[in-house]
């Protein structure tokens, strides 16, 4: 490896940074891999064959090796903590897991310490990256355009009571988990300019609410609507409307197609690529991050996201976006 390239820093060793290591081996990027405890560290070179460093953090980045580029995939309590402390020690570009911090607060927190260190933070919704969605977007023209969408983001929340996460990542479960469609419906169909939302009912572990509902118009004059029910059986699903056909997302990572005149809805081929040999998604997500970081979410669009969508959302608002 010559000299001048430094490796890539990877921060966090449990299943997300394992994803990510087979995505970096793929690509033959030279990288380092840290975690906190031992523990995982002897797990993560059980499952990948590769050391992993543990311990300090900021003791690795004084007195090891300097790096311009990190991928953080930590739990979500630990993302705006990890970026400052790379930031500090001089990391240039950083790939945080999404969502990027738990509330608005802890990104201007974020997007401050990047100014300060004119540093560059990007929240990677791996959904975007999908073969299913990238391939859909090739029967959307000029000719052919988006007119409405809908989706939903019901979540499994009799297991979620159950999981390990924590009480502030649960009862904040829309940004940390939901996002990934509501995200991905507005990639689609273009940015909300007019957003009317309601909420009602609430979960133990979500006292915020449990059934939302919602319309509105987008910046490319799509109209949209969406619907959750946590308290009802459901599960992820896009629904994108032109006039020549219906497109479904259900499971994302499937695309399905119905065309005029037909009720029949037909799956679209999908070659086997890089979605099938790794967690779909990652692998273009990636390579975004080491080049022209197209589809990527920067903090300032991120921080938009939780005042502009994520918030009106979970607590009913309506709202012009100007």
């Amino acid at each position: 490896m010559p000299n001048h390239i430094k490796p890539t820093l990877l921060v966090g060793a449990g299943n997300m940074g394992i994803e990510y290591a087979k995505v970096l081996n793929s690509m033959n990027k030279a990288f380092h891999v840290f975690t906190r405890t031992e523990r995982t560290a002897i797990q993560f070179n059980e499952l990948t064959g590769k050391q992993a460093l543990f311990g300090n953090l900021e003791q690795l980045l004084s007195e090891g090796p300097s790096y311009d580029k990190a991928i953080v995939a930590v739990s979500i309590e630990h993302l705006k903590e990890v970026a400052i402390t790379l930031m500090q020690n001089g990391v240039k570009e950083i790939l945080l897991e999404k969502p990027g911090a738990v509330s608005a607060d802890e990104l201007k927190e974020l997007q401050a310490a990047s100014q300060i260190f004119n540093a560059k933070i990007l929240i990677g919704y791996n959904r975007r990256f999908y073969e299913s969605v990238q391939k859909m977007l090739t029967f959307i023209t000029e000719d052919n355009p988006i007119r409405s969408i809908q989706f939903d983001f019901t979540e499994l929340s009799k297991q979620i009571e159950k999981n390990v996460n924590s009480d502030k990542v649960k009862s904040n479960w829309l940004i940390a988990n939901s996002s990934h469609v509501i995200d991905l419906a507005f990639f689609i169909a273009g940015k909300p300019k007019l957003l009317q939302c309601y909420s009602s009912d609430h979960l133990a572990w979500h006292p915020k609410a449990a059934i939302f509902t919602g319309a509105g118009v987008t910046i490319n004059d799509v109209l949209f609507s969406y619907h959750a029910n946590w308290k009802s059986p459901g599960r992820w699903g896009i629904e994108v409307m032109t006039e020549q056909y219906k497109f479904v997302l259900q499971p994302l990572e499937r695309l399905y197609i119905m065309k005029h005149n037909s009720f029949v809805v037909e799956e679209v081929y999908l070659p086997k690529c890089h979605d099938t040999e790794f967690k779909p998604g990652l692998f273009k997500q990636v390579q975004a991050f080491f080049s022209d970081k197209r589809n990527l979410v920067d903090v300032a669009e991120q921080i938009q996201n939780f005042e502009l969508i994520y918030t009106p959302i979970i607590f009913g608002h309506k709202m012009k976006i100007e």
